[in-house]
């Protein structure tokens, strides 16, 4: 079927501002189930809009797709861009113009990655009528606790990266400045992102240099987001924030294990089986997580290969991820009988074996949570395993300086193309002298996880506020040792949890969760933990005064102690399939 595409569609809002729109359609006469999604990052940026579903080939297989430009960005009308912050009634508005189209059979679906997923579930909070199903991928749930914050530690690389790499440019063209001014601001923002090591140490960061804190035309949200070391109700307003029962539609929800958002798609699949607002959407909603980082579908991910059938070019030796989706909004909004709604509610790729697996639910019920405690082995130094120590030994130390902090080394990141997602080698931070490493006995058989993996350390700081960072590992048989899930934690925000204080030098058992994974570790490997203070810059530096890291214009250094014998038993809990 051949396809039209008409260019900066205008689509009026409710309060007379016009956002502009780019519409693939099949050049048939007819009435079309219409797809929308709608993007701060440009319409024309395929790069981005096209990097899950095809519109052509969407168009060509009988649906319309819109794909708007957020309020404030690119073609479209507004003043300054806010994340979020008008994107309810916008998405609402736009599903209301896409159903009353000449072309429109009346039904709707949204889709996206990252901020277009995030307005795909705003749109579904909407209620409209005409929304018929949702495709979100890698989405947000909140964005201070999935995009900015996690656990009390901001994620400083992810909000300079997207507030000056990816928002700034558009937004300094639209400010309005002229030349001289316009070119002088352009050449200062890209020195700044040239030097974004250098940036990220400038303190205090609440005045940081490159935002123009003065120019509110510019970034605004960034020095707003610096207020809300904890979130309050003006974070609260932020997104869809669990409001599922509000979403009456079923949903598809695309995750990574190494994607940044992982904890926002675990926290929508659960809240739209135990909350969604319809049996429809409770009962249809499915989850497929596969083992990529933010808006990469590719076999590698980091500095390991998953494999051909990882590639969301071709699932399972099945189909891609456009088939997937076309697949999905065929049944819900043209009615075919094709059978996904039979299909397992959850996929997951299993690391290690690198196989595809349906699940029932998520987690597993058939997971046993599990502990394996520091500490455990025959002289209970270091050791790694799920015995529980037997030995009264002293605690492990160091000292956390901010001034020189742990550097990033893999994870789930959204951070400049220096910093490589994924597993990496941990090679370059096992011997800091600011972390400690933990190692399981050689494997004799193999141990796979599947599920949530969190742990409950022992430890205390000489400092008023700390950080507390975990990851998990694999060690391999050549020796090299690759991050599988970690977590980070703010003391401070733990005491904002749960309002017990604590003292310098206090005992305290620290709740950090590390997310999930599915993941069969082969006989022959080993489990390693690492535990630090820091991970730079992914997260600001805890500068361990009480104070903000956004706020603190200097820093004192920490002494760690972790705890791990019988009365301190610190472990972490593994979702260990029998």
């Amino acid at each position: 079927m051949s396809v039209i595409v008409d260019k900066n569609v205008d689509v009026a809002m409710r309060d007379g501002v016009v956002l502009r729109a780019d519409v693939y359609r099949p050049a048939d006469e007819g009435e079309y189930p219409v797809l929308v999604q709608r993007t701060p990052y440009n319409k024309e940026m395929w790069l981005i809009t096209a990097s899950t579903l095809d519109p052509i080939r969407a168009a060509a297989a009988g649906f319309v797709v819109v794909i708007q430009d957020v309020r404030s960005r690119w073609a479209s009308e507004g003043g300054v861009f806010f994340p979020y912050r008008d994107e309810e009634p916008d998405c609402a508005d736009t599903i209301d113009w896409a159903a009353k189209q000449s072309w429109s059979a009346g039904v709707v679906g949204c889709y996206g990655l990252s901020y277009m997923g995030g307005n795909t579930w705003m749109g579904a909070a909407s209620g409209h009528e005409a929304l018929r199903a949702i495709s979100p991928t890698t989405a947000p749930n909140s964005f201070w606790h999935n995009n900015f914050w996690r656990d009390g530690a901001m994620q400083l690389s992810t909000l300079m990266t997207w507030a000056l790499r990816i928002i700034g440019p558009a937004a300094l063209i639209r400010s309005g400045k002229e030349l001289p001014e316009l070119m002088a601001r352009m050449t200062e923002l890209a020195d700044a992102n040239d030097a974004f090591s250098e940036l990220v140490c400038e303190q205090p960061l609440s005045e940081l240099s490159a935002g123009h804190k003065e120019d509110e035309s510019f970034v605004p949200f960034l020095y707003e987001m610096f207020k809300h070391p904890v979130p309050d109700e003006w974070t609260d307003s932020m997104l869809l924030n669990n409001r599922h029962e509000s979403v009456k539609v079923p949903a598809l929800i695309i995750a990574g294990w190494y994607d940044m958002l992982l904890g926002a798609d675990l926290e929508h699949f659960a809240g739209m089986k135990a909350n969604g607002g319809t049996e429809q959407a409770r009962e249809n909603t499915r989850m497929i997580i596969g083992p990529w980082s933010h808006g990469m579908f590719m076999n590698m991910v980091g500095q390991v290969d998953f494999g051909f059938r990882s590639s969301g070019l071709f699932m399972d030796l099945k189909e891609d991820l456009t088939t997937l989706q076309l697949r999905w909004f065929s049944r819900w909004l043209k009615g075919e009988e094709n059978g996904i709604e039979n299909e397992a509610p959850v996929k997951v790729f299993v690391q290690g074996i690198n196989r595809w697996r349906d699940e029932q639910e998520w987690p597993p019920a058939r997971a046993v949570a599990t502990p394996w405690y520091l500490g455990a082995g025959v002289d209970g130094v270091k050791g790694f395993g799920p015995d529980k120590p037997q030995f009264d030994i002293s605690p492990d130390s160091y000292v956390y300086d901010p001034e020189d902090p742990c550097p990033t080394c893999g994870g789930t990141l959204l951070m400049p193309p220096k910093y490589t997602p994924g597993p990496l080698d941990q090679a370059p931070i096992l011997e800091r002298r600011d972390v400690l490493v933990y190692t399981s006995d050689v494997l004799t058989e193999d141990l796979e996880l599947a599920g949530e993996v969190s742990a409950e350390i022992y430890a205390s700081t000489s400092a008023l506020d700390t950080d507390w960072m975990i990851k998990l590992c694999e060690v391999r048989a050549d020796g090299k040792t690759f991050n599988v899930c970690d977590g980070v934690l703010r003391a401070s925000y733990q005491v904002h949890q749960t309002g017990q204080a604590f003292e310098p030098g206090d005992v305290v058992k620290w709740h950090l969760d590390l997310l999930a994974t599915a993941m069969v570790f082969k006989a022959g490997h080993r489990l390693r933990v690492i535990i630090t203070s820091s991970d730079f810059p992914r997260y600001d530096r805890n500068p361990n005064t009480g104070e903000t890291g956004a706020e603190a214009a200097g820093s004192v250094s920490a002494l760690q102690r972790v705890y791990h014998d019988q009365k301190y038993a610190s472990h972490l809990i593994l979702p260990v399939i029998s």
